[in-house]
C-alpha cells in the first residue's frame, strides 16, 4: 500500500508546452468504517483543483491511482487533439 502518489505529464501542442500533475494521498476514513470497507479513502487532485472520482472510495495504493487518473486524462487530451487537427508530442511521463 502506497499512500502517497504522483503523476506527471509534460506535452507540447503548438510549440507550446504544457503539464499534467494528478496527486494522489490515502486519507484514514472518519468514523467508524463500515463491515468490509476500506479504512483509507484516495484525495486527489488535478494540476491544483480538486478531483473527485467515486473509484477513489476504495483506492488501496495511491500510486496506481494516480497513474489510472493520468492515463484517462491522458487518453482523454490525445483524443480531443486529434480531433481537433493539432499534433501533440509526449515529452516526459513520470509516475512517483
Amino acid at each position: 500500500m502506497t499512500e502517497k502518489g504522483t503523476y506527471s505529464l509534460t506535452y507540447i501542442v503548438d510549440k507550446e508546452t504544457k503539464e499534467i500533475t494528478v496527486v494522489v494521498n490515502l486519507l484514514l476514513r472518519d468514523g467508524m468504517a463500515k463491515p468490509f470497507q476500506n479504512l483509507y479513502v484516495g484525495n486527489a487532485t488535478l494540476n491544483g483543483q480538486p478531483y473527485d472520482d467515486e473509484r477513489l472510495e476504495s483506492c488501496v495504493d495511491a500510486k496506481l491511482a494516480a497513474e489510472r487518473i493520468g492515463n484517462e486524462h491522458k487518453e482523454k487530451l490525445i483524443a480531443k487533439l486529434k480531433k481537433e487537427g493539432k499534433r501533440i508530442k509526449i515529452k516526459k511521463e513520470e509516475l512517483k
